[in-house]
């Protein structure tokens, strides 16, 4: 049984704090480019940078024969088709409503991993994870205007869709990441889904004024680009490879959490007393979830 790491705790952390933030970046980046063209983008300089990272490490790109079926699925689901749900379904939905049903990916996660045998059912787990769910809902809804369901219902479906792709990916790649490592097939995928997502948004790219893009802009380009997918998507699968499916997944539900906190801090934006419920029930579950024993089935040490 492998130990607790709190350094994959700490580095988790780093990373949902930039998902947080970058909820409210990307709609700033959107009133100047297109999603469709802005995710092309986005996904062909993270592909490149990581192809170049996995290069300097010496790794290849092989992929053995029985692997090539499952590493293209899971790349289509995690990088092609997850990319579309959530940049437009961001596109036409609120903020909150994105931050709200993002919340479901622990939940569909760990069920994901159930089935597929890569986690132990466990009822503390599960109601850990409903939890911090509960306490997602809270601090979202609490904050009325940036939830509306009715008139973004569109957007809250592909967000929802969104939800269940990145949990499908989180559960099921478990055992692939145990076979070849976080960087390796988190490169893997990532290009496999770039090669199928870049020609399909064509059309936006050509559409796309690239003239008119402010300083402003590249920079949230860029954070998005570099550091909401390649160091995060690192980071995320070095922690399945560590620490198992529903540790991982449940940190997610702390995104909304730091929304809250930026919105505090450079809005002025003071927490009500609901959301700070909702704050303690996320870090309670999140806390459930994290110190249960014994936690997911063990996979074998990865060399990543």
């Amino acid at each position: 049984m492998r130990s607790k790491s709190y350094f994959c705790d700490l580095l988790l952390l780093s990373v949902v704090s930039i998902w947080g933030f970058n909820f409210a970046i990307i709609k700033t980046v959107y009133a100047e480019i297109n999603p469709l063209a802005f995710n092309a983008l986005r996904f062909l300089i993270s592909s490149l940078t990581m192809v170049v990272l996995l290069k300097l490490r010496g790794d290849s790109f092989h992929v053995a024969v029985e692997d090539r079926k499952s590493v293209f699925w899971l790349a289509l689901l995690s990088n092609t088709v997850y990319q579309f749900l959530f940049v437009i379904g961001l596109a036409n939905t609120k903020a909150g409503n994105a931050g709200l049903l993002m919340a479901l990916t622990p939940v569909f996660a760990y069920l994901v991993g159930v089935f597929g045998r890569r986690e132990r059912f466990s009822q503390s787990v599960l109601a850990g994870i409903l939890l911090s769910l509960t306490g997602v809902s809270a601090i979202i809804l609490a904050g009325s205007s940036q939830v509306s369901f009715g008139q973004t219902w569109k957007g809250d479906v592909l967000m929802m869709g969104a939800a269940f792709c990145w949990g499908w990916y989180t559960g099921a790649s478990a055992g692939l990441l145990s076979k070849y490592g976080a960087l390796r097939l988190t490169v893997l995928t990532m290009v496999l889904g770039t090669v199928v997502l870049v020609p399909l948004s064509i059309p936006a790219v050509i559409r796309q004024n690239w003239t008119v893009v402010s300083m402003r802009a590249w920079g949230g380009f860029l954070f998005s680009a570099l550091l909401a997918i390649v160091y995060s998507y690192f980071v995320w699968a070095y922690a399945l490879s560590r620490i198992g499916v529903a540790r991982t997944a449940i940190f997610s539900n702390i995104t909304p959490i730091i929304a809250l906190l930026g919105g505090w801090m450079l809005l002025g934006e003071i927490p009500t007393l609901i959301q700070v419920i909702g704050i303690f029930c996320v870090l309670t579950g999140v806390f459930i979830v994290r110190s249960y024993k014994p936690p997911a089935v063990a996979l074998p040490e990865s060399n990543a």
